[in-house]
């Protein structure tokens, strides 16, 4: 039996929640637990694939961030309020850092992703040899790709940089000119994809 891949793990939660009035989106409740803590569960609970590796991406409360006892990414000054890609950037360097070829990337306002979306994203790199995989749900106009929850290869580092540098901000966009194919899905996945980016998303 083959050996399960192994990846690194990384939760984006460093975003200024501007939407939600400026409030730090992994800390908030939902349910009862704070965001973060509910996609850490998802995180552990992944079958198929070994995830040897997970941090946290983050840009303000640390101390609440680093209880949770994983290691932390910070943009530096330079790359702060760049968006997604700036902590996807300190996330390719951290997997590079533990030997890892490949990282997943999870935000950190969607919890209830599926328990074999790793392994999944994992096989159908392996089918394609693309450098980057990320979910695309069908919806009526066409596939919604959902770029925050994308495996990508440390390769990457070199193209996101020079689009942070170039001013592109556009994750979709930046993965899809290295070559980044879908990992497709039905159209009832697509709740499990739900996030939460205003105040009234928290009272379901």
């Amino acid at each position: 039996m083959a050996e399960p891949p192994r990846i690194a793990a990384v939760v984006l939660a460093g975003g200024e929640g501007r939407r939600m009035g400026g409030q730090d989106k992994g800390l908030l409740l939902w349910q009862g637990r704070p965001l973060v803590d509910q996609v850490l569960a998802r995180l552990r609970g992944q079958s198929g694939v070994e995830i040897a590796a997970s941090a946290l991406s983050v840009n303000r409360h640390l101390e609440d961030y680093r209880s949770r006892g994983l290691p932390l990414l910070t943009d530096p000054d330079e790359l702060r309020g760049q968006g997604p890609l700036a902590g996807m950037l300190q996330a390719l360097a951290f997997a590079r850092g533990q030997g890892l070829d490949w990282v997943w990337m999870l935000s950190c306002d969607a919890p209830a992703l599926p328990l074999d979306l790793a392994a999944r994203l994992c096989t159908r790199q392996r089918d394609s040899g693309a450098p980057a995989v990320l979910p695309g749900v069908q919806e009526p106009e066409g596939l919604r790709w959902h770029p925050a929850h994308a495996l990508l290869n440390v390769n990457l580092e070199g193209p996101i940089r020079r689009a942070l540098e170039g001013g592109q901000r556009r994750v979709l966009q930046v993965l899809q000119q290295a070559g980044a194919v879908a990992l497709e899905l039905p159209a009832e996945a697509a709740p499990a994809f739900a996030n939460f980016n205003r105040p009234e998303d928290l009272a379901g």
